[in-house]
Formats: structure tokens, C-alpha cells, sequence
């Protein structure tokens, strides 16, 4: 049975209204009213327009559930999920996972949709498999710019969403897209290490690591792979030029991280054991909430953390990347339908959906696991809400207490954790406004071209100006044949 949608049918038989949603949605989810302050009239009396969200099978979040919630205020607008990949099950009903050919079909389909065609109105990163296909859709100009509907919006807008995160998202003073829900990635380090200085270039790097004891770990290991895998592969993307179809691995800054995490030697595929007991340089960090807030301090040694960004050309290491949840709408939509897919998109905006949505309550062991045997218990933050009122009443929440208590049970054994301070807040607000970069995802096959000689090199089988060669050659004539 073909997985793949014949996309000409899909959307006649959307057209005829005979579209039927499919997948479903595990969470709860508390959806607000829809409160935006359209200065367009939605529909003519008795009308309705039908609004179209692009999906892969699978997992949609929420969506599912905020359209249904959408669909039923009888506001003009009714709002479907359409998959790009047909959910097939098994004889035993378990659904089958589409191979990696179906899902570059499915993405293949999208992307010509959206560019061609009017059918598909709403899309996101949660559209793709391959993200990069709508990181690329955004910077050529297929969405519309959002800040026109800002404007008649007095609940979501500049305002009252993080004008520095929407600055990092924009393409030349426009905003293709509205994040919602977001983490930052960097390396941290002690400052008895690594200095006060925050988001390092790569001689600040070099230097600082020159400087350390010779059983140094970088985030628990001393091999080339894994060294790798923290400190060069969240910098690929910057080597690619997805708009003029060009890459830039043969440049001085890849060779110089590439020829670093040569230095040592490789683990030939084995597990790796990681050692925190000897003095550890830089960290992954990933600060997707509040809780994270406390990552400037450790406090287990009152040693203070510095967070020195991923080594880069200028400092901008540090980066934040949406959490599967930004919204676009079709240029090619029509007037009408684009103020609709605003007012359905802006609702994962608003500070009581961000509020009520960041954080999930749990009630019975069918929810979520409960080691500590709690009445009500909560799940970890999805991530930091790009809406400024909701980030502080999130902040104000777990500072009070009303979240988490700081104890824990693990195998049995209680231990406490801890809970940030207002003080911890303002240290995290402040750093957010220093992260300059919202991360480009790296092409899946480009990925696999770039990983595939690196790892030739560690072991042994090409040298480091062959191996750059190798990639550079390999990569630009990938996207020259993709993007070009």
C-alpha cells in the first residue's frame, strides 16, 4: 500500500470538504479564547472558510486539539489537519513507520505545494521531516510577514512578545514566522577554568583549553568522535549557504575546529565511558525553562559557570532553536484565509495558552510517571515562552513553589534539587538578550556527507586536507544540485 499522499487528490477532496483529520493528540491541553482584534471581516453570513494545516503523520502536538477548540467558537473559519504521509498500521494495528524515501517524497510534495500552489495555508517546522526545507521556504519569502497582522493584534505582538527573539527570527526587518516555545544551546564552563567571558570565538577557545591540566575531559570524554559531536557539529550549518547554494568547509575556521578534535584519539565506535572526576573544560547546556536558570552557578560546589557559546568566527556560538512548535502562513493564501491562519497561529502565542501549556499537571500514574508518589505532579517546561507576560508568571510560579518543591526520589533514594531565586531570573533574561543566532537545522543528506568523512578521518583512513577536500566537493555539489 503506497504511504504517500497523491497530493492532486488530497486537495480535491479537500476542496469537496471531504478531508478527515487523522492522528491524535495524547496531551491536555487548556486552549484560551480566541481574543485577537481582526480589523478583517472573517467571512460573508453563512459562509465558512476552510483553513489547512500541513502535518506529517504522527505526532502534532496540540494542534489537533486547539483547531477542534478553534473549530467549535463558530467564528467563520474551520481549520484542518492534512498529513502528507498516509498512517498505515500493521496486521496487529500498530502503525507502520514510513522509511527515510517516503518522508523526502512527503517533504518533496510540501515544498511544491507551497511554492506552486494555494491548497495549503498553514505550515511549520512540525510540516517537514527535514526541517531545512522550511528553514529555506522562510528566508525565500513563501510565508507572509506577520508583523501586519501584529499591528490590529493588542494581545500578541511586539510588544508583548520577546522583541529579541522575534529579531532572530526575522529576514530583512519581516517575521516569516512565529516561534513560540524555544531553548538556548551553548557550552558552559567554571569561571575558575574558563573566565567570565561569555560566547567564546574559537581563539578564546583554543587558548583557555591550552591552559588546562592534561587529563582534561570535554563533557566527560577525551576522544575525537565525541569531541566532535560537542564542540564542531552544532557549527556546520554556519559552513552553509543554503540560499546561493554554496558551503564553506574548506575555510580556516572548519579546518581549525575539524583539526582540534583530531587531536584525539579516536574510540573506534565503542561505548564511551565518561569520566566527571577529572577536571571537565565545557559542557553541553541546554536551557529549555526556568528551572534552567540556575545553570550560571553550580551548586553542588558554589563554583560560578560561565556560558561560553559553541567556538565561532564572532562570538555568536550560543544559539536558540524552536522546540518543534513555529507557525507560517502561505503567501499564496488568499487575503481572507491569511487572516484566519493568523488568528488560529497567534492563539499558541497568547500568555494563558504559553501559561497554562509550558508545564503539563499530572494526576494519575496513566499521566506520567511519579517516583516520589505525589497527589499532583508536573512535568518538566517544554520550553521558555516567547511571550513576555507568560515567561514571567511561569518564573513567579516555580520561584513560589507551586510546580516543584526541590525533592525528588531516585531508585528509591529521596534527594533535593534546586529551585531558582528571582536573582537566577534576572541573570537568565539578561543572557538571552546576549544569544544572537536562532539555529539554521543542517540539511539531513548533508549532514550524512559531512559526518561520513569526518569519521574517516578520526579513523585513521584520510588525512586532513584530503578529508576537507572531500567534503567541501562533496557538499557544494550536493546543493548546487538541491538549492542551486
Amino acid at each position: 500500500m503506497k504511504r504517500i499522499l497523491v497530493i492532486l487528490t488530497g486537495f480535491l477532496m479537500l476542496s469537496a470538504g471531504s478531508c478527515s483529520q487523522t492522528g491524535s493528540a495524547d496531551v491536555t491541553t487548556a486552549v484560551p479564547e480566541n481574543t485577537g482584534t481582526s480589523s478583517i471581516a472573517p467571512t460573508k453570513s453563512g459562509e465558512e472558510i476552510n483553513l489547512t494545516v500541513a502535518v506529517m503523520n504522527g505526532d502534532y502536538f496540540d494542534i489537533e486539539r486547539v483547531a477542534e477548540s478553534f473549530n467549535a467558537e463558530d467564528n467563520g473559519y474551520h481549520v484542518e489537519l492534512v498529513p502528507f504521509i498516509e498512517e498505515v498500521h500493521d496486521e496487529d494495528g500498530f502503525p507502520i513507520t514510513p522509511d527515510i524515501g517516503e518522508y523526502q517524497g512527503a517533504d518533496f510534495s510540501l515544498v511544491q505545494e507551497i511554492i506552486n500552489g494555494d491548497s495549503v495555508d498553514i505550515v511549520g517546522s512540525f510540516s517537514f521531516s527535514n526541517e531545512a526545507k522550511y528553514e529555506l521556504l522562510r528566508k525565500k519569502g513563501a510565508f507572509v510577514d506577520l508583523y501586519q497582522f501584529m499591528e490590529n493584534d493588542d494581545e500578541v505582538n511586539r510588544e508583548t512578545l520577546n522583541s529579541h527573539v522575534l529579531s532572530l527570527k526575522e529576514n530583512d526587518g519581516h517575521l516569516y514566522t512565529l516561534p513560540t516555545f524555544y531553548q538556548i544551546n551553548t557550552l558552559a564552563g567554571e569561571e575558575k577554568y574558563v573566565g567570565s567571558e561569555r560566547n567564546w570565538d574559537i581563539d578564546s577557545f583554543m587558548s583557555h583549553w591550552n591552559a588546562m591540566p592534561d587529563n582534561t575531559m570535554i563533557n566527560g570524554a577525551r576522544c575525537a568522535e565525541y569531541t566532535y559531536y560537542v564542540v564542531l557539529r552544532s557549527e556546520l550549518e554556519s559552513f552553509v549557504d543554503y540560499e546561493n547554494a554554496q558551503v564553506h568547509f574548506d575555510s580556516p575556521d572548519f579546518r581549525r575546529l575539524l583539526e582540534f578534535c583530531g587531536t584525539f584519539e579516536s574510540n573506534h565506535g565503542e561505548k564511551l565511558a565518561l569520566d566527571y572526576d577529572s577536571p571537565q573544560f565545557v559542557w553541553e547546556t541546554y536551557i529549555a525553562g526556568i528551572m534552567q536558570a540556575g545553570s550560571f552557578r553550580n551548586w553542588d560546589s558554589d563554583e560560578k559557570i560561565t556560558l561560553v557559546g559553541y567556538p565561532s568566527e564572532d562570538g555568536s556560538g550560543a544559539f536558540m532553536s524552536d522546540i518543534g512548535r513555529c507557525y507560517s502562513i502561505n503567501a499564496k493564501s488568499s487575503p481572507e484565509k491569511q487572516q484566519g491562519a493568523w488568528e488560529f497561529i497567534r492563539t499558541f502565542a497568547t500568555e494563558e495558552y504559553q501559561v497554562n501549556n509550558v508545564i503539563e499537571e499530572y494526576t494519575s500514574e496513566e499521566d506520567g510517571f511519579n517516583a516520589a508518589g505525589k497527589d499532583v505532579w508536573y512535568s518538566a517546561e517544554f520550553g521558555l515562552c516567547v511571550n513576555d507576560r507568560a515567561f514571567d508568571r511561569v518564573a513567579q510560579d516555580i520561584i513560589d513553589y507551586k510546580y516543584y518543591d526541590g525533592k525528588g526520589v531516585d531508585k528509591g533514594e529521596e534527594y533535593t534539587y534546586y529551585i531558582p531565586v528571582a536573582e537566577d531570573v534576572e541573570k537568565l533574561k539578561e543572557y538571552i538578550e546576549t544569544v544572537d543566532r536562532w539555529e539554521t537545522r543542517l540539511d539531513d543528506a548533508l549532514y550524512n556527507i559531512v559526518n561520513d568523512e569526518i569519521m574517516a578521518y578520526f579513523a585513521g583512513e584520510k588525512g586532513l586536507d584530503e578529508t576537507i577536500e572531500l567534503i567541501q566537493n562533496r557538499a557544494a555539489l550536493w546543493v548546487s544540485e538541491q538549492y542551486g
